[in-house]
């Protein structure tokens, strides 16, 4: 297992994470991109146990997910980055923003989600690719 540390944008709040391989999983649906403002968002799915606020704290904002179930999701109250979201059909799971990560630059893409909302100027970029979400393993 290894442990990764992950900070905002103006650094009052920071975490570690942990997972026995970090990796990219970019998703495409509408919610990450308008939240994120980019043309999709880097992932991981972790055990919510293994995350961990270290210094400041975060807020919530709940929103309904294509499921129909809430999704939480964890922001720095002074700057507004997301380093994890919590979806109820993930079970005990967050979805971790890993380009908030430290060494996120290196990480492989490992799959994408929800390509059917993905623009059609952006070629694919992973080998697995999934229309929406696969179910939780």
């Amino acid at each position: 297992m290894v442990t990764l540390t992950g900070t905002c944008h103006c650094h009052q709040t920071e975490w570690e994470v942990a997972a026995d391989e970090f990796v990219h999983i970019l998703c495409h649906c509408s919610a990450c991109k308008i939240i994120g403002g980019g043309a999709y968002s880097l992932n991981i799915v972790v055990p919510i146990a293994d995350c961990k606020v270290t210094k400041g704290e975060l807020k919530t904002y709940t929103y309904k997910a294509d499921s129909g179930n809430d999704t939480v999701c964890y922001y720095c109250p002074n700057c507004t980055s997301h380093p994890w979201h919590h979806q109820k059909v993930q079970g005990e799971k967050y979805v971790v923003r890993t380009a908030l990560l430290q060494g996120s630059d290196n990480f492989k893409v490992a799959a994408e989600v929800y390509a059917k909302d993905r623009y059609t100027w952006q070629p694919q970029v992973a080998a697995a690719s999934f229309e929406t979400v696969p179910p939780p393993s």
